[in-house]
C-alpha cells in the first residue's frame, strides 16, 4: 500500500512553516518534464522515424503506422492500471519504471534488425512504459501537492505536452541527418535516464494537503478510502466525465482530419486552411493556462460546461456563413474549449473523487474514454474517403494527453509547414527551388489527403 511508505520529502517542514518555495512547484517542474518527455520522443517523433523506417526496411506505411497506433492504444487503455497502481505503490517507483522502462526500449529499437521487431518493442515495452510517466502520473502527483491552486499547477504541467510538439519534431529531424535513426533512439534513450534524479528527488507525495494550499471548504466530498474500479463506475460522475471528455477529445480528432478539406470547399486555399489548424492549437495553449486559472475561482462543474459550451459554439461559428475571419474565430475559440478539458478534468476527479482514488479515477476515466476519442477521428476519415479506411492510422490528437496530450500537438506541428506552403506559391512546378515537406508526427494528414488536388 502506499500509505505504509512515508513520501513527503524533507522541504515539506518548511512549506508548512510558509517560507521558502513551496516544495509543490517542484512537483510542478517534475510534471512538466515527464509529460515533455512522455510526448515527444514516442508520439511527436514518430513522422520523423517512420521516413526513416520506411527507407531503411522498405516497409509498407500501414505496418509503420500501426505501431504508432498500437502506442496510443494501449496508452489510453493501459492507463486505468496504472491509474490503479498510483493509489498503492509510491509515485516515485511508477516514474522510476516508466523512465528505465522507456529508456531500454528506446535504444533496444536502435538495435533492430526487421520493422516486426520495431513494432513489437513501440507496442509492447515502449507503449506500456510511456504511460508510468504520462499525465495519470503527473496529475496524481500534482494534484496531491495542491489544492487551491490546483487548476494553475495542473495547467502548467501539461504545457510540457505542448511544449514537446513544437521542439522534438525539429528536434529529431536534425539528429537523424546528423547521427542517423539508430543513434537517435540511443541518444533519447540516454536523456531518459536523465529524469531518475528529479523523480529521485521530488517525485513523491505528503501524507496529507499541506497548511498553505488547504482551502477552507470542498466543494465536493474528499473520499479517504481507496475505491476499486466497481466502485468508481457505480458513481455516474465517472461515466459523464467520462463521456464529456472523450466526446471533446474526438471531436478535435475529427477536427484535425477534416479542417484543411472543409476550409478548401469554401473555397480557401490550404494554407489558409492550415493556419486555421495551427489557430485551433494556439488556442489550446492559451486554454490550458487560462481554464487553470478560471478552474481555482470557480466551481468545476461550470468550467467543464465553459468548455464544452465554447466548442460547441465554434462549431456553430463553422457552418454559419460568413467570411474566413468567422471560421479564424471559431478555431480560437474551438482551441481555448479544448485546451480547458485536460487541467479541469485532473482537477474534477480529485475533487469528487478524492486523493485517495485519484490515481484510479484518473486512469479509469482515461480509459473509459477511449471509444469516443477513437471514434471521432474516424468517423471523419471515412466521410472524407467515402469508405472506411483500410488502416486506422490514430492521429496524435487522440492522445489527450495528453498526452500527451497534449492535444494542440498535430496543430503546432502543421505551424512547420507554413514557410514552405509560403514559398510553394511563388514558384512554378518543377523549380529546382522547392522546398522538402518536413515529416509530421504520424504523417496523418499528408498520407489522408495524398489523394486531393
Amino acid at each position: 500500500m502506499r500509505g505504509a511508505e512515508p513520501e513527503c520529502p524533507q522541504p515539506a517542514a518548511t512549506a508548512a512553516k510558509g517560507s521558502g518555495i513551496y516544495p509543490g512547484w517542484y512537483a510542478v517542474g517534475l510534471g512538466f518534464l515527464l509529460q515533455l518527455f512522455a510526448s515527444g520522443p514516442i508520439y511527436y517523433s514518430y513522422g520523423n522515424y517512420s521516413a526513416a523506417f520506411e527507407q531503411e526496411f522498405q516497409a509498407p506505411r500501414t505496418v509503420i503506422n500501426f505501431a504508432y497506433s498500437l502506442v496510443v492504444l494501449i496508452g489510453a487503455l493501459g492507463s486505468a492500471p496504472v491509474g490503479w497502481l498510483a493509489d498503492r505503490w509510491p509515485i516515485r517507483r511508477l516514474a522510476l519504471i516508466g523512465v528505465v522502462g522507456t529508456a531500454v526500449g528506446l535504444a533496444l529499437v536502435g538495435a533492430t534488425t526487421a520493422m516486426w521487431q520495431i513494432v513489437l518493442l513501440f507496442g509492447t515495452l515502449i507503449a506500456t512504459a510511456d504511460i508510468f510517466i504520462g499525465n495519470v502520473t503527473s496529475n496524481y502527483l500534482i494534484s496531491h501537492w495542491f489544492e487551491r491552486r490546483r487548476g494553475l499547477a495542473l495547467g502548467l504541467s501539461i504545457i510540457g505536452a505542448s511544449v514537446a510538439a513544437m521542439v522534438f519534431p525539429p528536434l529529431s529531424s536534425a539528429l537523424i541527418d546528423m547521427a542517423g535513426w539508430r543513434a537517435t533512439f540511443a541518444i533519447y534513450g540516454l536523456a531518459m535516464l536523465l529524469l531518475i534524479g528529479p523523480i529521485w528527488l521530488f517525485a513523491t507525495v505528503p501524507p496529507t494537503m499541506p497548511e498553505r494550499e488547504r482551502k477552507p471548504q470542498s466543494a465536493f466530498p474528499v473520499g479517504r478510502k481507496v475505491m476499486g474500479f466497481r466502485a468508481l463506475g457505480a458513481i455516474p460522475a465517472f461515466w459523464i466525465i467520462s463521456a464529456c471528455c472523450g466526446t471533446m477529445i474526438g471531436v478535435n480528432g475529427a477536427m484535425m482530419i477534416s479542417l484543411v478539406p472543409y476550409a478548401i470547399g469554401r473555397g480557401f486555399t490550404s494554407l489558409e486552411g492550415a493556419t486555421l489548424v495551427s489557430m485551433v492549437g494556439g488556442g489550446a495553449l492559451a486554454g490550458k493556462l487560462a481554464f487553470g486559472l478560471v478552474a481555482d475561482r470557480v466551481d468545476l462543474r461550470w468550467a467543464q460546461r465553459l468548455g464544452l459550451l465554447l466548442m460547441a459554439a465554434a462549431m456553430v461559428l463553422l457552418i454559419a456563413e460568413g467570411g474566413y475571419a468567422t471560421l479564424a474565430c471559431a478555431a480560437i475559440i474551438f482551441g481555448l474549449g479544448l485546451g480547458g478539458m485536460m487541467p479541469v478534468w485532473a482537477a474534477l476527479v480529485s475533487h469528487i473523487f478524492g486523493l485517495a482514488s485519484c490515481g484510479s479515477a484518473l486512469g479509469g476515466t482515461r480509459a473509459a474514454m477511449t471509444p469516443l476519442a477513437m471514434g471521432g477521428p474516424m468517423l471523419a476519415e471515412c466521410s472524407i474517403l467515402g469508405s472506411p479506411p483500410e488502416t486506422f492510422q490514430a492521429p496524435s490528437s487522440v492522445r489527450a494527453d495528453a498526452d500527451q496530450g497534449a492535444a494542440e500537438g498535430l496543430a503546432l506541428e502543421h505551424a512547420r509547414e507554413f514557410p514552405r506552403q509560403l514559398v510553394q506559391r511563388h514558384l512554378a512546378p518543377g523549380d529546382p527551388r522547392q522546398v522538402p515537406r518536413l515529416p509530421v508526427a504520424g504523417q496523418v494528414l499528408p498520407d489522408a489527403f495524398a489523394h486531393r488536388p
